[in-house]
């Protein structure tokens, strides 16, 4: 009897997206991010800030937008046939706000992440809603503080 070799997830791996923006990727834990939807119609809201594009209806519920760039205070991303929206899942505990999307740049990537394969880079822009940069083997990207995030948005509400 032959022995077939699979591949298990070891108990320090990390299922993560990688996530395409404008001119960098996040990668968010696969947890993170309930699901990723077509660009749709966005709903106008009466915001103070340009970060906040609006609403979008998912399952049924309002959710509020965010674009990463110009919450970061980088210019709005071209628009783009290939966008999409990231559902994230909310990390506070708000009632009011337990989902909110993020305007991405095309399909996210599955990565299956060691601790030993993330390496720390000082050399990206780090944005004040970037917890660090990283590469990951030969991709470069950002680790978004959505804690940060979150309180933001909040306050726009």
């Amino acid at each position: 009897m032959s022995q077939s070799l699979t591949k298990t997830n070891a108990p320090d791996q990390i299922d993560c997206l990688l996530i395409p923006l404008k001119d960098k990727n996040l990668i968010l834990p696969n947890v993170a991010v309930a699901e990723i939807v077509p660009f749709s119609h966005l709903l106008t809201t009466a915001s103070n800030v340009d970060w906040m594009l609006g609403r979008i209806d998912w399952r049924g519920v309002p959710i509020p937008v965010v674009c990463y760039e110009m919450l970061c205070n980088q210019g709005a991303p071209a628009p783009n046939p290939n966008a999409r929206f990231a559902i994230i899942n909310g990390v506070g505990d708000h009632a009011q706000m337990p989902f909110y999307a993020m305007l991405v740049q095309g399909i996210p990537r599955l990565m299956h992440i060691n601790e030993s394969d993330i390496q720390k880079v000082d050399a990206l822009n780090v944005g004040a809603f970037d917890q660090s940069a990283v590469s990951i083997g030969q991709e470069a990207a950002v680790i978004p503080n959505l804690d940060l995030v979150e309180q933001e948005l909040i306050k726009q509400l």
